[in-house]
């Protein structure tokens, strides 16, 4: 399965508001799998960095609970 990235998401983010659909009324969920309840996505954030330098931006992540651990 092709791996979600930031660039496919911003392309389907544009195509949805080149549909009319207004982006700052449209919540971010997730769900591990179709069955999976539905958690509710709070921030986004920068994960994980390249190893060699540890300044390129590898990935980013949604996050639900915003609590620090």
């Amino acid at each position: 399965m092709a791996k979600l990235t930031a660039k496919k998401m911003q392309v389907y983010l544009n195509k949805l508001e080149a549909q009319g659909n207004d982006l700052s009324a449209i919540t971010i969920n997730f769900r591990a799998d179709r069955d999976s309840d539905v958690l509710q996505a709070n921030v986004v954030e920068e994960d994980l960095f390249d190893s060699e330098t540890n300044k390129v931006l590898e990935s980013i992540v949604l996050i639900s609970d915003t609590r620090e651990v």
